[in-house]
């Protein structure tokens, strides 16, 4: 399975981890990190969850275009296999820690997340527009909360590269 997770003294680490693809999200990925997610909040001795990406180029480059199918014919009333949904339903913080890119579902997942913190060459990107395609896990709702209208608007209709320090300073990300 691509996906990771170690757990030590009531933190845990979700890792989306296939780095040889930029991390990109299979269907069977995105169901199990909703199953994790799911479990994970049905855990009282979670206390706190990291999520994180494999390897230094990506968090996650977003849905695998092989894969994109069967992820855009997903029911979207089915609440369990929604990785988004099932962290929303998290009682614990979910730390984002971003290597790298964040790509359209990469970029959407990290938004879930209650704190995000990037590392320098941390990028994020929301290429929707580009392939006709509108954000599905509340990217136009949570993106413009963080970083004003204007700015989120400018983010999803230039499909443009959002550096860490851009991020940061715009109220995207936590820390540097």
């Amino acid at each position: 399975m691509s996906i990771r997770v170690e757990t030590a003294n009531g933190v845990v680490v979700v890792t989306i981890d296939r780095p040889e693809a930029q991390n990109a999200l299979t269907f069977e990925m995105l169901t199990t990190l909703a199953s994790t997610f799911h479990d994970l909040s049905e855990d009282s001795t979670v206390r706190a969850v990291v999520l994180t990406g494999a390897g230094t180029q990506a968090f996650s480059a977003g849905v695998d275009l092989a894969a994109a199918q069967k992820v855009f014919k997903t029911d979207e009333e089915d609440f369990d296999k929604d990785v988004v949904h099932q962290m929303d339903r998290c009682e614990f913080p979910i730390v984002g820690a971003i290597n790298g890119w964040a790509i359209n579902a990469g970029f959407e997942i990290a938004l879930a997340c209650d704190i995000l913190l990037a590392s320098p060459p941390a990028t994020f990107m929301d290429t929707h527009i580009k392939f006709g395609l509108q954000p599905a896990w509340g990217m136009s709702q949570r993106l413009p909360r963080l970083i004003g209208a204007n700015r989120a608007r400018e983010v999803s209709f230039l499909g443009a590269p959002l550096g860490a320090e851009k991020a940061c300073q715009w109220g995207l990300v936590n820390r540097v």
